[in-house]
């Protein structure tokens, strides 16, 4: 067998974050803790011993699940450099799901939250579990054991080691790490990238953004999610350069976002399409934000940006804005929407870099220009495949080229723009949501006898979750809900939920999609007037509200505040004020949003309007 090894880049990327002038620089910068570039080195030669410790080889896998995200890049970084295969799991899933990936990915080790292990439960007598925690160490053999329950600490563990240098030379085909898309328990879709498309694929990025010695990158997407990590963390270590993620996203904290962006001198924002139109609507008050010498662009990724919010927003803030379009199967990107003037046109997702498109007739023909197919990509950002599914790998590839699943068309001048998808995928606020995760959910429900899901047109988070569902009378929505908040993560929480007594089919008996989405739009909540106007919109004002919440309206009043209902986050904050604005016809001022810390508030802007 030929020796493949090459020198890796992640060696490369360790040896040179290892010169003086780096050491006390800042690499990740979060609330509660700032990593210098001499601390990611020593964790890495730290995490490496303990690997070699345990046995664990060069391309075994390495679960990694923290709510704590210093931890969870750390981790990932290390992971990548020690050559082993990390598999980063969203630690706000459900157990059954967290199970079911667990199980996939069949990891030699498992790094967890401690309130993940009982959360969780995992089982499996090959599952080695080791608790992320900065406790007192255990000793190896008392800090480790087999099967269910925690084995100890992470931080003890490592204080244990003698430092040991990563290796040199990998195969260039070695995975890098797995990240699970949305998916069904019985077909998980784990994305399988190699250390080649990586590496590739970070090169291309570097050159595409113009990142330097000086560049300064603020990211807040979440690490559980590649453009959160990847345009984030990776990019830092790659480059040597800091990132910041200062705050988590909410409609509170746009003001101290921008804030951030200008007083740490950032040059480079990642962002998806969903927070600029946030941001172009409440930040009105600090358009000069952007204007402090040092940015240079303003990166949006995980979604369609519309040609409207494009625009607007260069024009109210002046900064220059770059459209990504890429999948988590191709790390992040591959076709990009300027900055150069030959690819950029709003609404487009520009031209391919370092890859190749193709537009495919149902036919498998190539279509040509200004004709409508399917978008196919070819290059060396693609996937290895879905880890451990060579079906599922088979149904997208074809003779090395990637179904995007998505419809577009190329323009006389090159430019791509989707038009449609193909596949049944509902991306809400950036992040991609596979419906059939939802529908298999509510159908483990013993109430519930079918489901099905879809995505709805949502002018703020771009489609919301939506579920059609027959079930039993006795079973509340409420219920339901409170099942789905359960077993899902909070962006995968149906925003709606209709009874149907049976669902829409087509002669073969296949649920006729576009027909529900017909009928969801057909029902329409009615509250009827009363004697009271005050008590009436009250009643229609708490309706809405439990709908966002995902709670009964019973439960909730005037006096509510955010801190008397776990349902009440950024996210649903949002879909309240709009939820009102709809109901109420009438709109809320950037403060008044902001604002907004109990319902008896809404109830007054409300009236006063």
């Amino acid at each position: 067998m030929l020796d493949r090894a090459t020198r890796s880049g992640a060696f490369e990327c360790y040896e040179h974050i290892g010169s003086t002038e780096l050491a006390g620089k800042p690499w990740l910068v979060t609330p509660q803790r700032t990593i210098t570039f001499a601390q990611l080195r020593a964790r890495i030669e730290t995490f490496c011993a303990l690997l070699a410790s345990l046995g664990i080889e060069s391309g075994e896998r390495v679960v990694v699940a923290t709510s704590d995200d210093a931890e969870a890049a750390l981790l990932f970084v290390t992971s990548i450099c020690c050559g082993v295969t990390v598999v980063n799991l969203d630690p706000e899933m459900g157990p059954e799901r967290a199970r079911t990936l667990v199980a996939a990915a069949s990891p030699r080790l498992v790094l967890m939250d401690r309130a993940l292990v009982t959360k969780w439960a995992l089982t499996g007598s090959q599952i080695r579990i080791v608790e992320i925690a900065a406790a007192a160490p255990k000793g190896l053999f008392g800090a480790l054991r087999r099967g269910q329950g925690a084995g100890g600490d992470l931080h003890g563990l490592l204080k244990a080691q003698q430092p040991k240098a990563p290796p040199q030379r990998l195969d260039p085909e070695t995975l890098a790490y797995v990240m699970f898309t949305s998916g069904t328990t019985d077909q998980p879709k784990g994305v399988s990238i190699s250390h080649r498309a990586l590496f590739a694929h970070l090169r291309t990025l570097t050159r595409r953004f113009k990142y330097s010695p000086s560049s300064r990158v603020l990211n807040t997407l979440m690490l559980a999610h590649a453009d959160g990590m990847i345009q984030g963390p990776v990019i830092g270590f790659y480059n040597a350069i800091p990132v910041f993620r200062p705050l988590r996203f909410e409609v509170t904290s746009i003001d101290r976002l921008l804030d951030a962006v200008f007083q740490l001198r950032i040059t480079h924002l990642v962002a998806v399409p969903t927070m600029l139109a946030l941001i172009q609507r409440l930040g009105l008050d600090q358009r000069d934000a952007f204007q402090g010498g040092d940015f240079e662009l303003l990166i949006s990724c995980g979604a369609q940006l519309e040609s409207a919010l494009c625009e607007s927003f260069e024009t109210t803030f002046g900064v220059p804005l770059v459209n990504v379009y890429g999948l988590t199967e191709t790390v992040v990107g591959g076709v990009f929407a300027g900055p150069d003037a030959q690819s950029r046109m709003p609404g487009s997702i520009g031209m391919p870099v370092d890859c190749e498109l193709r537009i495919v007739r149902p036919d498998g023909t190539e279509a040509a220009d200004q004709e409508s197919g399917e978008l196919w990509m070819r290059g060396e950002l693609l996937m290895s495949g879905y880890f451990g599914a060579p079906a599922l790998t088979a149904e997208v590839m074809r003779d090395g080229w990637f179904r995007t699943g998505d419809a577009a068309y190329r323009d006389d001048s090159g430019r791509y723009w989707i038009c449609g998808r193909y596949k049944n995928l509902i991306i809400r606020g950036g992040y991609n949501i596979h419906p059939e995760e939802i529908t298999e959910v509510l159908q483990r429900h013993p109430g519930v006898r079918e489901a099905v899901t879809v995505g709805m047109p949502d002018a703020v988070w771009g489609e919301t979750v939506a579920c059609a569902v027959c079930a039993d009378p006795a079973v509340s929505n409420e219920e339901l809900l409170a099942h789905c908040t359960r077993e899902l993560e909070p962006r995968k929480v149906p925003s709606r939920i209709e009874r149907v007594d049976s669902l829409p089919r087509g002669l073969s008996g296949k649920v006729r999609i576009e027909a529900v989405r017909d009928l969801l739009k057909e029902v329409r909540e009615f509250v009827a007037p009363t004697a009271d106007g005050s008590a009436e919109r009250t009643q229609r004002l708490l309706k809405v509200a439990a709908a966002c919440f995902k709670t009964r309206a019973d439960s909730l009043s005037l006096a509510t505040t955010p801190g008397d209902i776990a349902g009440w986050d950024s996210l649903s904050h949002l879909e309240l004020v709009h939820g009102l604005e709809i109901e109420f016809k009438v709109r809320f001022s950037p403060r008044q949003i902001m604002a907004l810390d109990r319902l008896g508030k809404a109830l007054e802007l409300i009236e006063s309007a």
